[in-house]
């Protein structure tokens, strides 16, 4: 894997970053009920990805091997309450080269940055990763019908 660059998302990347979106949603993601996916990939359209991108409280990151998008970060930093991670992905011919671990290393940096003193993640089955980066075991909930673990993450100031 050479040439992996983490980045902000600029604007002629959404149209590729909305392509994987959508294929991740629709193939990856399946322990969510399909009209779930459907609801999701709808709210994460184009114009919304756009609308994120002028937004100074929303983050999106992308790892590109070239010119090629291979993963993302999707996050925001609330004006009340704990910044999240609302998503994190990378193409599976990609995993296990510390992609995932790079995005959100940068995510939780530029949450940081923008005031951050608490990151939150909900994870179906990415409970031990997330917590071999720091991340705390808060409790079990469930979101649009899944068992999910909720996650947090304390940014040293």
């Amino acid at each position: 894997m050479t040439n992996i660059r983490i980045t902000e998302a600029s604007v002629l990347s959404l149209p590729a970053l909305n392509r994987l979106f959508v294929n991740a949603v629709h193939n990856h993601f399946q322990y969510f009920p399909e009209h779930v996916r459907n609801r999701v990939i709808k709210d994460h359209s184009l114009v919304r990805l756009s609308l994120a991108k002028v937004d100074p409280r929303r983050v999106l990151l992308v790892a590109k091997q070239d010119q090629r998008i291979i993963g993302y970060a999707i996050g925001a930093k609330p004006a009340i309450g704990p910044a999240q991670v609302y998503w994190l992905y990378v193409e599976p011919d990609h995993r296990g080269a510390n992609i995932g671990l790079s995005l959100l290393s940068r995510m939780l940096k530029v949450l940081g940055s923008k005031g951050a003193s608490e990151i939150a993640i909900a994870t179906h089955d990415h409970r031990r990763y997330y917590e071999r980066q720091g991340f705390k075991w808060v409790r079990n909930t469930m979101v649009y019908g899944v068992k999910m673990d909720i996650l947090t993450f304390k940014v040293k100031a």
